[in-house]
């Protein structure tokens, strides 16, 4: 599999990442693109490969994945509800990828290395001398609910999942595909957050699914790159939080009906934001 050029080479030192531009880059590749450049941009032949650093199953049916893309070196979290069964947790502000996952999992679960590193410079948890640190995939099962505040009220078609976003459209037959950039709402951010809920039913089939995509700007092809690609089958909701890194970021939600007017009970939510 061909690989894309790396626009950051990343190490690692006393738990901070350290970037540096490639010999190869020249002065035009690292300029700064304007607004108009980064939505004419085409989408890279070749995505980052997702690494998944955890997969946590808990008892009430939520799912919570931890994962690096690489070569850019985002982390990200993936949160997947069952509606009606199970509540996404909200993540408290501020707090790294690591203290959320030492709040969702007992002293027994090992942690990612990688999430160590991530932490960035910061002092690390006195939780962490408690824990095991792996460089291994870590997978748990039947873990207990996380012990961590939920978002309250029903959940259907018309939930607000965040407390602000950039964007919401609630699910209705026929809603356009949404292409969100976050250059739109202030330029470079940190993180990139997608809510989906799919408005069908649990038992409906499977590839009536709702999508959402990320990718950053990598200044040296002067494409952008795919970080993530995920569906949410009817009957779930999701949350994706992706990014370590200050980047130019865009979002793509939609859909695998192509949006047909004529399926007028395939629907689903959606919701966005891009912060630090």
């Amino acid at each position: 599999m061909r690989l894309i050029p790396v626009l950051l080479a990343a190490s690692v030192s006393a738990g901070a990442l350290l970037f540096t531009a490639p010999a190869g880059a020249t002065a035009k590749a690292m300029t700064e693109p304007t607004a108009e450049e980064l939505r004419a941009a085409p989408i890279a032949e070749e995505a980052e490969v997702e690494v998944k650093l955890a997969l946590l199953r808990y008892s009430n049916g939520l799912t919570v994945e931890f994962n690096d893309s690489r070569p850019s070196g985002d982390v990200g979290i993936v949160q997947t509800a069952d509606i009606g069964r199970a509540g996404l947790f909200a993540r408290d502000r501020g707090d790294s990828f690591l203290e959320t996952y030492l709040k969702i999992t007992p002293v027994s679960v090992a942690v990612p290395q990688r999430l160590v590193e991530a932490h960035g410079s910061e002092p690390l948890p006195a939780e962490l001398e408690r824990r095991t640190i792996t460089k291994e995939p870590v997978e748990a099962d039947g873990l207990a609910a996380p012990a961590v505040p939920t978002m309250s009220g029903a959940v259907n078609c018309n939930k607000t999942y965040y407390p602000w976003y950039h964007w919401r459209d609630v699910g209705h037959p026929g809603m356009l595909p949404r292409d969100s950039y976050s250059s739109s709402y202030g330029g470079r951010y940190v993180h990139a957050d997608s809510w989906l809920i799919n408005c069908l039913s649990a038992g409906n089939p499977p590839e009536i699914a709702a999508r959402h995509r990320f990718f950053y700007f990598n200044n040296v092809l002067s494409k952008w790159v795919e970080q993530s690609d995920t569906l949410v089958h009817p009957g779930q909701e999701q949350h994706i939080e992706k990014g370590i890194v200050n980047r130019y970021r865009r979002i793509i939600q939609d859909d695998s009906w192509g949006s047909d007017p004529d399926c007028t009970s395939c629907m689903y939510t959606r919701e966005g934001r891009f912060h630090d």
